[in-house]
């Protein structure tokens, strides 16, 4: 929403502002930049600027702009994204051509108290060919760290989808440039060499409940391959910018996408302009109101047939290993376990008595591996009566430590101890797919255990109820291996 008047701007004085860029070897730009210290967000662009009637009525609420027929409508988004970040942010802005500058601050919680709407202007003078404004946001109520950086990057490189693709604005945080990645198209190769993109253009009307109006669609639906579950599901735009949809909030009706993990929503994507359909005062979500979303899920639905049919019946082609692959590979686990070291020390190891080792000593070993360990990596499992946690830590300080420990300190929670320092690990850990391949199975070996002992009455695991879930455990895994954002 904040950069959401940058863009407006910008349009509205187009061609004045080509004019100017040309002779400033520049383009529209919207520089955002996050201070983790100061815990303060500022948005700045290089658009026509305000003049002072424009500024005041940015900054109050219920002031529609004069033409609505844009991305600014309501004369909310600014006011409403500015304090859902923060109670106290200021705008600064010049015009193109005007020689002064306004500045005005706000915090909501002295207006409030104050009971006024009064705001002080400050003007002061400037160049003449100056045009920006800049928004600051200051002690944010959530500092953004850690993956909410990318998510915020992610979510306006693609909201913004359509600006960036004409090249004519550039999108910046904390100066680097955002781009917005296309989907991969499945383009399938037929027997006889023929090739076929799996995208088509859509357009559609609705009509409106109790009235002769209709409502316009217009865009494009594809698949997607490999499939992502993150990225996958229809994009909603109207007016050039995205409502619905977009990474991690793909528009997937089950209807048309079906439940769960479905082929179809991991693969089956589209971009629709719904540029004159009705919207919330937030802009955020279209007003289905009347059972307009109902029916417009009935007319996309017919024009998505095919496409859910394909996106549920195509299966990649994997590659069949043969009995020679098969045999080269075996060379060296078959030089492992036919060797004689290795047979004389499983033969030792069941030589001895088994003694149950106590559960102090247990205890005391996890609590020393735990000390050294780094991590952890969670990994939470939503399940209907609620959520496990996993958390992996791993060390290699102890070479002689088991290759994995596990506890559980709570009933929802399963601590998982990996030796990289193990002797069977060593080979593999300059390979980041191995090393990936292993926390799988670790991850699924933990749940394979946690699940049989769910259904134990003494806590005992059966051997065959452990296989069983580990077979079904890794089958579901895999079903989603082409998905890595799953």
């Amino acid at each position: 929403m904040l950069l959401q008047n940058s863009t407006q701007n910008y349009y509205n004085f187009k061609n004045e502002l080509l004019e100017v860029y040309g002779k400033e070897a520049d383009n529209f730009r919207i520089m955002v930049d996050y201070d983790p210290d100061e815990n303060t967000l500022t948005i700045k662009d290089n658009a026509n600027g305000m003049d002072l009637q424009e500024l005041q009525r940015a900054v109050k609420l219920n002031r529609p702009p004069p033409d609505s027929s844009g991305r600014c409508e309501f004369g909310m988004g600014l006011k409403t994204a500015a304090c859902w970040f923060g109670k106290k942010w200021s705008i600064e802005t010049t015009r193109l051509g005007a020689t002064e500058k306004y500045t005005v601050s706000l915090d909501v919680d002295k207006l409030s108290h104050e009971n006024s709407e009064k705001l002080i202007v400050n003007v002061a003078k400037l160049n003449q060919d100056e045009h920006y404004t800049i928004i600051k946001i200051f002690d944010l109520y959530k500092p953004l760290k850690g993956r909410t950086t990318q998510r915020i990057k992610d979510q306006l490189s693609s909201m913004y989808r359509e600006d960036l693709r004409s090249e004519e604005m550039s999108i910046l945080w904390n100066g680097s440039i955002l781009n917005f990645d296309e989907a991969p198209i499945f383009e399938e190769v037929y027997n006889d060499g023929t090739r076929v993109k799996w995208k088509k253009n859509v357009e559609f009307k609705v009509s409106l409940e109790n009235s002769k109006e209709v409502l316009h669609v217009k865009g494009w639906i594809g698949i997607r391959l490999p499939g992502s579950q993150r990225d996958a599901g229809f994009v909603l735009l109207r007016r050039g910018r995205v409502i619905v949809g977009g990474p991690e909030r793909g528009y997937k009706p089950e209807e048309i996408f079906g439940q769960g993990n479905s082929y179809s929503s991991q693969r089956l994507i589209g971009e629709l302009k719904l540029d004159e359909w009705p919207v919330t005062q937030a802009k955020d979500a279209f007003d289905w109101s009347g059972g307009l979303e109902d029916k417009f899920i009935e007319v996309l639905k017919e024009h998505c047939k095919d496409y859910i049919q394909k996106a549920e019946g195509h299966r990649e082609k994997t590659k069949k290993l043969t009995k020679a692959e098969m045999e080269v590979v075996a060379e060296e686990t078959k030089r492992i376990f036919e060797s004689k070291t290795f047979s004389s020390s499983v033969s030792a190891e069941i030589s001895l008595p088994t003694v149950p080792i106590p559960q102090e000593i247990i205890n005391r070993d996890l609590e020393k591996i735990e000390k050294i360990s780094d991590g952890p990596i969670e990994i939470n499992l939503t399940l209907p009566r609620g959520e496990w946690k996993f958390k992996l830590f791993w060390q290699n300080q102890l070479s002689d430590a088991p290759w994995m420990s596990m506890e559980f300190p709570q009933e929802n929670e399963i601590h998982i101890f990996l030796n990289a320092d193990h002797p069977f690990f060593e080979p593999y850990l300059s390979n980041l797919n191995m090393i990936s391949l292993i926390q799988k199975l670790v991850i699924s070996l933990a749940l394979a255990e946690k699940l049989a002992r769910n259904i134990s009455s003494n806590n005992k695991i059966d051997a065959a109820d452990f296989r069983n879930y580990m077979n079904w455990v890794l089958k579901y895994a895999g079903q989603i291996r082409e998905d890595n954002n799953a």
